[in-house]
């Protein structure tokens, strides 16, 4: 699962919150406790996200950034997409973490030069609370449901959420995209 965080945080989108409701419904297979294995879960998610966003981050800085070689067109480009959004700095990363209205954060923070510790520690805080408030949900659902029946209604629920957060980032970028008019 670590390496799939990592991977979702770098190159790919791979909806890890899904990856995190099937992990999850393996905690009987390894004798764990549905506590001990979430918390584990919890550690993966987080150092999957922060070791993917890092190495993302080393990558643009150190092949493209301090080398020079950063395509100008991109940098003004993702300059340009900061100025649309609410926040225009790290703390953007939190807002991130409900609305995905930044992709590859590690090489915004590269090309943007935001400021590495303070951007790290959003991504460990962001990380840390949303996938808290799945495991809690994913939790909440087993107790409420048959075992059988709570692993299909959570993945329905993540869905959604990844449904409903994809609808505000299209509709944010969309309102972000509106031209001013003249008054």
């Amino acid at each position: 699962m670590y390496l799939i965080f990592v991977v979702d945080a770098s190159v790919i989108f791979t909806l890890p919150e899904v990856f995190v409701v099937l992990f999850f419904s393996f905690h009987d297979d390894y004798g764990l406790s549905p506590l001990v294995w979430g918390v584990a879960l919890l550690a993966m998610a987080v150092a999957g996200e922060a070791t993917g966003n890092t190495l993302l981050y080393w990558f643009v800085r150190r092949l493209l950034v301090r080398t020079g070689k950063m395509p100008r067109r991109i940098e003004v480009l993702m300059r340009r997409w900061m100025n649309f959004l609410i926040l225009h700095d790290e703390r953007i990363i939190l807002l991130n973490r409900v609305i995905p209205v930044v992709p590859f954060v590690g090489a915004f923070m590269a090309a943007l030069k935001w400021n590495y510790p303070r951007s790290l520690a959003y991504i460990v805080i962001g990380g840390s609370a949303k996938y808290s408030a799945l495991l809690l949900l994913i939790g909440a659902v087993g107790v409420a449901y048959d075992p059988e029946i709570a692993g299909w209604v959570t993945l329905i629920l993540v869905f959604g959420i990844v449904a409903l957060s994809a609808a505000g980032s299209y509709l944010y970028r969309k309102r972000a995209n509106i031209p001013k008019q003249d008054v």
